[in-house]
């Protein structure tokens, strides 16, 4: 056969596309003839496949390959439970069934109304001027907070300057 198209056949067997008639030309090619040099290290490969074919599984095979199986399953143990373990388990449960009282009960206390403690309506302004003045103290406040943080900017930024010349 032409090694051209052996080539081609060995292609397509390692790729898993040849059908059975092209791998008994296969194993036949590498069986009765001298492959050149290209080919011969698929040689021992067919050969091997062959011998393995002749051989078969045996007779036996079944009854062996069940008897394997048996043995490798491990058997189950029976573990008996020490008073402590059962302590544990029992510690375990108290310990969970305390904390899901504790949840519902905390649950249950936030979605009752809260009744208000403090009576707002005596702290409401009763007249513009007092709105007034109580505006104008408030603003007054948070201006001279505002200017506060503006010198504290001011400084910081300073000292950043100065420690910006060492980096230049």
């Amino acid at each position: 056969m032409d090694n051209q198209v052996m080539e081609q056949l060995l292609d397509k067997y390692f790729e898993g596309e040849t059908s059975l008639k092209e791998e008994h030309q296969l194993r036949e090619y590498f069986q009765r003839e001298e492959a050149p040099e290209s080919l011969q290290l698929y040689q021992p490969l067919f050969r091997h496949l062959a011998q393995e074919q002749k051989r078969g599984l045996g007779a036996d095979f079944d009854r062996k390959l069940l008897q394997q199986l048996e043995q490798a399953q491990p058997q189950a143990r029976v573990r008996r439970l020490t008073a402590r373990s059962w302590v544990v388990r029992i510690a375990a449960a108290l310990v969970l069934g305390l904390g899901l009282w504790w949840a519902y009960t905390t649950q249950e206390a936030l979605q009752k109304p809260q009744q208000a403690g403090i009576d707002w309506s005596k702290y409401e302004v009763q007249s513009t001027e007092a709105a007034f003045r109580l505006t104008s103290t408030a603003l007054l406040k948070a201006s001279s907070e505002l200017n506060h943080g503006t010198s504290t900017a001011v400084r910081e930024m300073d000292k950043l300057k100065k420690v910006g010349k060492f980096f230049k």
